[in-house]
């Protein structure tokens, strides 16, 4: 979808150069990783924590209000350092489109490492084998 969305926006304004994501002025990529990594950990382990653990019993109201927090406090601090991709495919489609490929890396190796961290943190701290899905009731056979 962000792909046509440059595409479309590369159209609409005669072949101008549609932004890709890129680090801002001063920002090294290793501390732009850093920053990715931090920001795919906050998501992932809210959506672990909100959306995906049954054992949390019937919160599945505040999830969408809590997913939607996080993400909104990545873009509003990540935005200024390295637009706060969190997600590879995000970052591929302009990249494809602007054929900016300039520290590209950054925007996969940051949140693969950062949900990575997040779901091996969630699993080996929060969850237990016998909580982890939920029973069927015998009457479902």
């Amino acid at each position: 979808m962000k792909r046509a969305a440059c595409l479309l926006l590369k159209f609409a304004t005669g072949g101008l150069t549609t932004s890709a994501f890129s680090l801002s002025s001063g920002v090294g990529a290793w501390n732009a990783v850093v920053f990715e990594i931090v920001m795919t950990f906050g998501l992932v382990y809210t959506v672990y924590a909100t959306a995906v653990d049954a054992k949390k019993g019937n919160i599945g109201i505040i999830a969408p209000i809590a997913i939607g927090f996080i993400v909104g406090a990545n873009i509003l601090a990540g935005g200024a350092f390295d637009g706060a991709s969190m997600n590879p495919a995000v970052s591929f489609g302009p990249a494809v489109v602007s054929w900016s490929w300039s520290n590209h890396w950054v925007y996969w190796l940051g949140p693969f490492a950062g949900a990575g961290i997040a779901a091996a943190v969630y699993e080996v701290l929060f969850s237990t084998a016998e909580t982890a899905y939920e029973q069927l009731p015998v009457t479902d056979y």
